[in-house]
């Protein structure tokens, strides 16, 4: 009984002390746009990797120079917060510990261009596109928290992360892909075609791949994995009401 009255105090006081530090730092119970938007442009370069969070809505393109351009309400712009962490640019809304307090009902839009992409990051409920890029090289592409990427790209060994009914959806092609869905996510790469794939779908998840190499294949949860082309072999497992089907 005593231990459950001390952690129901602690919590009670950090409550208390993320209420304070809101107070006094003035970060408003919610942010509601002016519908007057103003364009910001943010001089970043040498990064390849960009990540994208707090609802934004997004394009990444390719290009032989670096831009980014951020679009939102005048009274909203000051709390938005672009920044590089090594080859990394990062795109949100200034955070109180690792959140923000209170919903969002503005504008806001981000327009990237960056030579190479090495990694592509949206969560948050953020949504948009990539296009332009064609390279040998390795990608990584996550996608959390009910966000949603759609494009076309032609890349190396491509590994997706889909997480928290989120989806991915991409025209182009790969060498391979290695991915992890789950969460009731959606991996849809009907016209993406690839030689190897190597996919772990749970939780309700489902998805299309296009192949013509190896399909290793593990779903549980009854996720749904539907694929094109013929395998040159398979590794399947299933459980929990899940399927495997030839589309």
């Amino acid at each position: 009984m005593k231990k459950t009255v001390v952690i129901v105090i602690g919590i009670v006081a950090v409550v208390a002390a993320i209420t304070t530090v809101v107070a006094l730092r003035g970060w408003p119970d919610a942010l509601v746009g002016s519908g007057n938007l103003e364009t910001k442009e943010y001089d970043f370069a040498d990064f390849t990797q960009v990540e994208i969070g707090s609802a934004f809505e997004f394009e990444v393109k390719q290009s032989s120079s670096y831009s980014i351009n951020i679009t939102a309400d005048d009274n909203v712009m000051d709390y938005v917060q672009v920044s590089k962490d090594g080859q990394t640019l990062k795109i949100g809304l200034r955070t109180g510990f690792g959140i923000f307090l209170g919903p969002v009902s503005a504008t806001l839009r981000a327009s990237v261009t960056v030579p190479q992409l090495r990694g592509l990051t949206a969560s948050g409920a953020s949504s948009g596109t990539v296009s332009g890029f064609s390279s040998a090289e390795d990608l990584d592409v996550t996608v959390s928290g009910a966000s949603r990427i759609t494009g076309d790209i032609t890349a190396g060994n491509v590994q997706f992360g889909i997480s928290g009914a989120s989806t991915i959806q991409l025209e182009g092609s790969a060498s391979d892909i290695d991915a992890n869905v789950s969460g009731a996510s959606r991996l849809n790469l009907d016209d993406f075609t690839v030689n190897d794939v190597d996919v772990n779908f749970s939780g309700a998840s489902s998805g299309t791949v296009n192949l013509n190499g190896r399909l290793d294949a593990n779903l549980s949860g009854a996720s749904t994995l539907w694929y094109i082309g013929e395998p040159t072999s398979t590794d399947i497992n299933t459980s929990g009401a899940s399927t495997v089907t030839k589309k």
